[in-house]
Protein backbone atom coordinates (compact mmCIF):
# COMPACT_ATOMS: atom_id res chain seq x y z
CA UNK A 1 0.00 0.00 0.00
CA UNK A 2 1.29 3.43 -0.87
CA UNK A 3 1.52 5.88 2.03
CA UNK A 4 -1.44 8.22 2.31
CA UNK A 5 0.73 10.89 3.88
CA UNK A 6 1.19 13.02 0.77
CA UNK A 7 -2.02 14.78 -0.13
CA UNK A 8 -2.94 17.81 -2.15
CA UNK A 9 -5.66 20.11 -0.87
CA UNK A 10 -7.32 22.77 -2.94
CA UNK A 11 -9.80 25.04 -1.19
CA UNK A 12 -11.36 28.12 -2.69
CA UNK A 13 -13.92 30.55 -1.33
CA UNK A 14 -16.54 31.74 -3.80
CA UNK A 15 -15.35 34.86 -5.57
CA UNK A 16 -11.97 34.97 -3.87
CA UNK A 17 -9.76 33.31 -6.48
CA UNK A 18 -7.94 30.02 -6.48
CA UNK A 19 -5.10 28.77 -4.27
CA UNK A 20 -3.33 25.46 -3.95
CA UNK A 21 -1.46 24.16 -0.95
CA UNK A 22 1.82 22.40 -1.64
CA UNK A 23 2.15 18.68 -1.09
CA UNK A 24 3.05 17.99 2.52
CA UNK A 25 2.61 15.42 5.21
CA UNK A 26 -0.89 14.55 6.35
CA UNK A 27 -0.80 16.52 9.59
CA UNK A 28 0.33 19.70 7.89
CA UNK A 29 -2.36 19.50 5.24
CA UNK A 30 -5.10 18.84 7.77
CA UNK A 31 -3.89 21.74 9.87
CA UNK A 32 -4.38 23.90 6.79
CA UNK A 33 -8.12 23.28 6.79
CA UNK A 34 -9.86 26.64 7.36
CA UNK A 35 -11.79 27.29 10.54
CA UNK A 36 -14.64 28.69 8.48
CA UNK A 37 -15.35 26.49 5.50
CA UNK A 38 -15.83 28.17 2.12
CA UNK A 39 -19.17 28.22 0.36
CA UNK A 40 -17.83 26.35 -2.63
CA UNK A 41 -14.64 24.81 -3.94
CA UNK A 42 -12.78 24.85 -7.20
CA UNK A 43 -9.98 22.53 -8.25
CA UNK A 44 -7.55 23.31 -11.01
CA UNK A 45 -7.13 20.55 -13.56
CA UNK A 46 -3.80 19.55 -15.02
CA UNK A 47 -5.36 19.74 -18.50
CA UNK A 48 -4.37 22.78 -20.51
CA UNK A 49 -6.96 25.41 -21.39
CA UNK A 50 -8.73 24.21 -24.54
CA UNK A 51 -8.24 26.21 -27.72
CA UNK A 52 -11.22 27.13 -29.92
CA UNK A 53 -10.29 24.19 -32.17
CA UNK A 54 -10.25 21.65 -29.35
CA UNK A 55 -13.40 23.15 -27.88
CA UNK A 56 -15.24 22.69 -31.19
CA UNK A 57 -13.92 19.15 -31.53
CA UNK A 58 -15.01 18.39 -27.98
CA UNK A 59 -18.51 19.68 -28.66
CA UNK A 60 -18.76 17.45 -31.72
CA UNK A 61 -17.46 14.51 -29.71
CA UNK A 62 -20.09 15.09 -27.06
CA UNK A 63 -22.86 15.64 -29.62
CA UNK A 64 -22.00 12.38 -31.38
CA UNK A 65 -21.41 10.50 -28.10
CA UNK A 66 -17.95 9.53 -29.25
CA UNK A 67 -16.48 9.26 -25.74
CA UNK A 68 -17.73 5.69 -25.43
CA UNK A 69 -17.15 4.72 -29.08
CA UNK A 70 -13.87 3.12 -30.11
CA UNK A 71 -12.17 1.72 -33.23
CA UNK A 72 -13.59 -1.30 -35.04
CA UNK A 73 -11.46 -4.46 -34.96
CA UNK A 74 -10.31 -5.26 -38.49
CA UNK A 75 -8.89 -8.75 -38.07
CA UNK A 76 -5.29 -7.92 -39.03
CA UNK A 77 -4.17 -6.15 -35.84
CA UNK A 78 -1.45 -8.70 -35.02
CA UNK A 79 0.62 -7.28 -37.88
CA UNK A 80 0.83 -3.81 -36.37
CA UNK A 81 4.07 -2.12 -35.32
CA UNK A 82 2.97 -1.73 -31.68
CA UNK A 83 2.29 -5.44 -31.26
CA UNK A 84 5.50 -6.34 -33.06
CA UNK A 85 7.42 -4.20 -30.54
CA UNK A 86 5.59 -5.84 -27.63
CA UNK A 87 6.44 -9.29 -28.95
CA UNK A 88 10.08 -8.38 -29.44
CA UNK A 89 10.22 -7.03 -25.88
CA UNK A 90 8.62 -10.23 -24.61
CA UNK A 91 6.13 -8.56 -22.31
CA UNK A 92 3.10 -6.31 -22.30
CA UNK A 93 3.57 -3.28 -20.03
CA UNK A 94 0.29 -2.46 -18.30
CA UNK A 95 -0.46 0.29 -15.80
CA UNK A 96 -2.61 -1.13 -12.98
CA UNK A 97 -3.68 -0.01 -9.56
CA UNK A 98 -2.52 -2.28 -6.74
CA UNK A 99 -4.91 -1.33 -3.93
CA UNK A 100 -8.41 -1.87 -5.34
CA UNK A 101 -9.88 -5.13 -4.06
CA UNK A 102 -11.63 -7.07 -6.80
CA UNK A 103 -10.16 -5.07 -9.67
CA UNK A 104 -6.41 -4.85 -9.06
CA UNK A 105 -4.98 -5.47 -5.60
CA UNK A 106 -1.70 -6.91 -4.42
CA UNK A 107 -2.11 -10.13 -2.47
CA UNK A 108 0.03 -9.71 0.69
CA UNK A 109 0.67 -13.46 0.81
CA UNK A 110 1.96 -13.91 -2.75
CA UNK A 111 2.91 -10.36 -3.75
CA UNK A 112 0.93 -10.76 -6.98
CA UNK A 113 -1.58 -8.20 -8.26
CA UNK A 114 -4.94 -9.88 -8.78
CA UNK A 115 -8.43 -8.92 -9.90
CA UNK A 116 -10.79 -8.22 -12.79
CA UNK A 117 -8.55 -5.69 -14.54
CA UNK A 118 -5.48 -7.88 -14.10
CA UNK A 119 -7.34 -10.73 -15.80
CA UNK A 120 -8.13 -8.44 -18.73
CA UNK A 121 -4.42 -7.60 -19.08
CA UNK A 122 -3.50 -11.28 -19.01
CA UNK A 123 -6.15 -12.11 -21.61
CA UNK A 124 -4.72 -9.45 -23.96
CA UNK A 125 -1.19 -10.77 -23.41
CA UNK A 126 -2.35 -14.33 -24.05
CA UNK A 127 -3.74 -13.30 -27.45
CA UNK A 128 -0.43 -11.62 -28.33
CA UNK A 129 1.98 -14.30 -27.13
CA UNK A 130 -0.15 -17.43 -26.86
CA UNK A 131 -0.27 -19.67 -23.82
CA UNK A 132 -0.34 -18.21 -20.32
CA UNK A 133 -0.67 -14.45 -20.60
CA UNK A 134 0.25 -13.86 -16.95
CA UNK A 135 3.93 -14.58 -17.56
CA UNK A 136 4.04 -11.90 -20.26
CA UNK A 137 2.42 -9.04 -18.30
CA UNK A 138 4.70 -6.46 -16.72
CA UNK A 139 2.59 -4.54 -14.21
CA UNK A 140 3.35 -0.89 -13.56
CA UNK A 141 1.58 0.47 -10.45
CA UNK A 142 -0.39 3.64 -11.17
CA UNK A 143 -2.50 6.16 -9.27
CA UNK A 144 -5.27 8.29 -10.74
CA UNK A 145 -2.99 11.13 -11.78
CA UNK A 146 -0.72 8.74 -13.75
CA UNK A 147 -3.26 6.81 -15.77
CA UNK A 148 -3.09 8.92 -18.91
CA UNK A 149 0.34 10.53 -18.62
CA UNK A 150 2.16 7.17 -18.53
CA UNK A 151 0.44 6.19 -21.77
CA UNK A 152 1.20 9.54 -23.39
CA UNK A 153 4.87 9.26 -22.44
CA UNK A 154 5.15 5.70 -23.74
CA UNK A 155 6.13 4.25 -20.37
CA UNK A 156 3.36 1.64 -20.66
CA UNK A 157 1.52 0.09 -23.58
CA UNK A 158 -1.82 0.68 -21.88
CA UNK A 159 -3.46 1.36 -18.55
CA UNK A 160 -6.37 -0.67 -17.22
CA UNK A 161 -7.30 1.21 -14.09
CA UNK A 162 -10.91 2.40 -14.01
CA UNK A 163 -10.25 4.95 -16.76
CA UNK A 164 -13.48 6.91 -17.12
CA UNK A 165 -13.79 7.80 -20.78
CA UNK A 166 -14.63 11.39 -21.71
CA UNK A 167 -14.23 13.60 -24.77
CA UNK A 168 -11.63 15.65 -22.91
CA UNK A 169 -9.57 12.56 -22.15
CA UNK A 170 -9.85 11.31 -25.73
CA UNK A 171 -7.82 14.39 -26.67
CA UNK A 172 -4.91 12.89 -24.73
CA UNK A 173 -5.22 9.13 -25.39
CA UNK A 174 -7.38 6.65 -27.27
CA UNK A 175 -9.66 4.19 -25.49
CA UNK A 176 -10.89 0.69 -26.10
CA UNK A 177 -14.56 -0.15 -26.08
CA UNK A 178 -16.18 -0.06 -22.65
CA UNK A 179 -15.36 -3.03 -20.42
CA UNK A 180 -17.16 -1.97 -17.24
CA UNK A 181 -19.86 0.49 -16.16
CA UNK A 182 -19.60 2.06 -12.70
CA UNK A 183 -21.36 4.81 -10.76
CA UNK A 184 -19.74 7.21 -8.35
CA UNK A 185 -21.13 7.12 -4.83
CA UNK A 186 -20.22 8.18 -1.30
CA UNK A 187 -18.49 5.97 1.24
CA UNK A 188 -19.24 7.14 4.79
CA UNK A 189 -18.97 5.84 8.32
CA UNK A 190 -22.04 3.82 9.24
CA UNK A 191 -23.08 6.24 11.99
CA UNK A 192 -22.64 9.35 9.84
CA UNK A 193 -25.72 11.55 9.48
CA UNK A 194 -25.24 11.88 5.74
CA UNK A 195 -28.35 10.86 3.85
CA UNK A 196 -28.73 13.64 1.27
CA UNK A 197 -26.66 16.08 -0.76
CA UNK A 198 -27.70 18.84 1.65
CA UNK A 199 -25.85 17.02 4.42
CA UNK A 200 -22.60 17.45 2.47
CA UNK A 201 -22.67 21.25 2.54
CA UNK A 202 -19.46 22.30 4.33
CA UNK A 203 -18.48 18.63 4.67
CA UNK A 204 -14.99 17.50 3.67
CA UNK A 205 -15.07 14.88 0.91
CA UNK A 206 -12.00 12.97 -0.22
CA UNK A 207 -11.27 12.27 -3.90
CA UNK A 208 -8.24 11.11 -5.84
CA UNK A 209 -6.13 13.76 -7.53
CA UNK A 210 -7.47 14.96 -10.90
CA UNK A 211 -10.22 12.33 -10.92
CA UNK A 212 -13.55 12.76 -12.69
CA UNK A 213 -15.12 12.87 -9.21
CA UNK A 214 -14.01 16.46 -8.77
CA UNK A 215 -16.12 17.91 -11.56
CA UNK A 216 -19.20 16.03 -10.39
CA UNK A 217 -18.85 17.38 -6.85
CA UNK A 218 -18.25 20.93 -8.06
CA UNK A 219 -21.37 20.89 -10.18
CA UNK A 220 -23.79 18.95 -8.03
CA UNK A 221 -22.75 19.30 -4.39
CA UNK A 222 -22.75 23.00 -3.43
CA UNK A 223 -20.63 24.03 -0.48
CA UNK A 224 -18.54 20.84 -0.36
CA UNK A 225 -14.88 20.97 0.64
CA UNK A 226 -12.76 18.78 -1.63
CA UNK A 227 -9.64 17.04 -0.35
CA UNK A 228 -7.46 15.42 -3.00
CA UNK A 229 -5.10 12.53 -2.26
CA UNK A 230 -2.95 10.50 -4.65
CA UNK A 231 -4.58 7.09 -4.25
CA UNK A 232 -7.89 5.46 -3.37
CA UNK A 233 -6.76 3.80 -0.18
CA UNK A 234 -5.56 7.19 1.05
CA UNK A 235 -9.19 8.31 1.06
CA UNK A 236 -10.26 5.22 2.97
CA UNK A 237 -7.57 5.81 5.58
CA UNK A 238 -8.61 9.45 6.07
CA UNK A 239 -12.23 8.38 6.42
CA UNK A 240 -11.34 5.70 8.98
CA UNK A 241 -9.37 8.24 11.01
CA UNK A 242 -12.22 10.76 10.94
CA UNK A 243 -10.27 13.36 8.98
CA UNK A 244 -12.86 13.52 6.19
CA UNK A 245 -16.62 13.04 6.19
CA UNK A 246 -16.88 10.93 3.05
CA UNK A 247 -15.01 9.45 0.12
CA UNK A 248 -16.56 10.05 -3.29
CA UNK A 249 -15.47 7.40 -5.75
CA UNK A 250 -16.60 4.64 -8.06
CA UNK A 251 -18.79 1.97 -6.52
CA UNK A 252 -16.41 -0.55 -8.08
CA UNK A 253 -13.88 0.57 -5.45
CA UNK A 254 -16.30 1.02 -2.58
CA UNK A 255 -17.67 -2.53 -2.45
CA UNK A 256 -14.16 -3.83 -1.88
CA UNK A 257 -13.53 -1.22 0.80
CA UNK A 258 -16.61 -2.36 2.71
CA UNK A 259 -15.13 -5.85 2.69
CA UNK A 260 -11.99 -4.38 4.20
CA UNK A 261 -13.90 -2.27 6.74
CA UNK A 262 -17.52 -3.27 7.50
CA UNK A 263 -18.01 -0.10 9.58
CA UNK A 264 -18.37 1.77 6.27
CA UNK A 265 -21.50 2.03 4.12
CA UNK A 266 -22.24 3.29 0.61
CA UNK A 267 -24.68 6.18 0.21
CA UNK A 268 -26.15 6.79 -3.25
CA UNK A 269 -27.03 10.50 -3.16
CA UNK A 270 -26.80 11.68 -6.77
CA UNK A 271 -28.81 10.72 -9.88
CA UNK A 272 -27.25 7.81 -11.81
CA UNK A 273 -27.07 9.79 -15.05
CA UNK A 274 -24.76 12.24 -13.24
CA UNK A 275 -22.44 9.65 -11.74
CA UNK A 276 -22.10 7.03 -14.49
CA UNK A 277 -18.53 6.14 -15.45
CA UNK A 278 -17.64 4.11 -18.55
CA UNK A 279 -14.31 2.29 -18.21
CA UNK A 280 -12.02 1.96 -21.22
CA UNK A 281 -8.46 0.73 -21.64
CA UNK A 282 -6.19 3.71 -22.40
CA UNK A 283 -3.79 3.34 -25.36
CA UNK A 284 -1.65 5.90 -27.19
CA UNK A 285 -3.15 7.64 -30.21
CA UNK A 286 0.06 6.60 -31.99
CA UNK A 287 -1.06 2.95 -31.97
CA UNK A 288 -4.58 2.62 -33.39
CA UNK A 289 -3.83 -0.97 -34.41
CA UNK A 290 -3.29 -1.82 -30.73
CA UNK A 291 -6.65 -0.23 -29.87
CA UNK A 292 -8.31 -2.36 -32.55
CA UNK A 293 -6.55 -5.47 -31.27
CA UNK A 294 -7.67 -4.82 -27.69
CA UNK A 295 -11.22 -4.33 -28.94
CA UNK A 296 -11.08 -7.69 -30.71
CA UNK A 297 -10.00 -9.34 -27.45
CA UNK A 298 -12.74 -7.60 -25.46
CA UNK A 299 -15.31 -8.69 -28.06
CA UNK A 300 -14.16 -12.27 -27.64
CA UNK A 301 -14.31 -12.06 -23.84
CA UNK A 302 -17.90 -10.76 -23.99
CA UNK A 303 -19.03 -13.44 -26.41
CA UNK A 304 -17.37 -16.54 -24.97
CA UNK A 305 -18.56 -15.98 -21.40
CA UNK A 306 -15.17 -15.01 -19.98
CA UNK A 307 -16.35 -11.51 -18.99
CA UNK A 308 -19.27 -13.04 -17.07
CA UNK A 309 -16.96 -15.50 -15.33
CA UNK A 310 -14.63 -12.70 -14.25
CA UNK A 311 -17.55 -10.64 -12.99
CA UNK A 312 -18.69 -13.48 -10.76
CA UNK A 313 -15.55 -12.95 -8.70
CA UNK A 314 -16.61 -9.32 -8.19
CA UNK A 315 -20.07 -10.42 -7.11
CA UNK A 316 -18.47 -12.39 -4.28
CA UNK A 317 -17.35 -9.12 -2.70
CA UNK A 318 -20.78 -7.53 -3.03
CA UNK A 319 -20.70 -6.01 -6.52
CA UNK A 320 -24.21 -6.35 -8.04
CA UNK A 321 -24.71 -8.75 -10.94
CA UNK A 322 -24.30 -7.14 -14.35
CA UNK A 323 -24.11 -7.84 -18.07
CA UNK A 324 -21.04 -6.83 -20.09
CA UNK A 325 -21.41 -3.38 -21.62
CA UNK A 326 -22.01 -3.59 -25.37
CA UNK A 327 -19.25 -2.54 -27.74
CA UNK A 328 -19.85 0.77 -29.50
CA UNK A 329 -17.70 1.76 -32.45
CA UNK A 330 -16.73 4.96 -34.24
CA UNK A 331 -16.28 3.66 -37.76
Amino acid sequence: MRPAAAVVLVLVALGTGCGEAPTSDLAAVLDALPQEEPDTTLVESDDSTPTPTTTAARRECERSELATRSLVPTGDELGGDAIAAIRERGRLRVGLDENTLGFAARDPRTGDIEGFEVELAEAIAARIFGGDGAQHVETVPVVTNDKLSLVEAGHVDMTISANSMSCQRWERVAFSTEYYTAHQQFLVRREAAITSVDDLARATVCVTTNSSSIGILEEHVPGVIILQVPDRTGCLLLLQEGDVDAYFGHDSFLYGMIQQDPTMVIRDLLPPEVTVSHYGIAVSHDHPELVRFVNAVLEELRNDGTWADLHEDLERIGVPAAEPPPARYRD
